[in-house]
């Protein structure tokens, strides 16, 4: 499974998390790929990205806008905090009949836009995630 990261606008994720000893030092067994608009890393469970989110909580509150968490069983993304939910606590199950559903659509300029289901894509979207959240999360 994948942990998508997506960098602040103006941050270069991937260069700012190579340039620090703390962070090379934390993602040095995940080898994290660059993406256009932030990092992927691949971590065998959800509970070792939550690790190594939670290790990484200081880049993330400074440099990141979003943490997707991949869930391949169901075909979709997670935010952090559901995933923490579902797999921490297990306060929810999750199911095909998940009611909180959006979609997470980054732009040319690294900007994210929460969209419900039905609402069109602007045109400067480079890539769309479709995401799965708590209620408190949906735009």
């Amino acid at each position: 499974m994948f942990l998508i990261c997506i960098g602040k606008p103006g941050v270069d994720l991937y260069r700012t998390l190579s340039d620090s000893e703390t962070s090379r030092h934390i993602l040095r067994f995940y080898h994290p790929k660059e993406l256009e608009f932030g990092i992927s890393v691949e971590v065998a469970t959800v509970s070792s990205g939550l690790a190594l989110m939670s290790e990484l909580r200081w880049y993330a509150m400074r440099y990141m806008q979003d943490v997707l968490f991949e869930d391949a069983e169901h075909g979709v993304f997670l935010t952090q905090k559901l995933s923490r939910e579902a797999y921490d606590s297990r306060s929810v199950t999750l199911s095909n009949e998940w009611d909180t559903r959006y979609r997470i659509c980054v732009t040319e300029d690294c900007g994210v836009i929460r969209l419900p289901e039905g609402v069109p894509e602007p045109d400067t979207v480079v890539r769309t995630f479709v995401v799965w959240g708590l209620p408190e999360e949906h735009p």
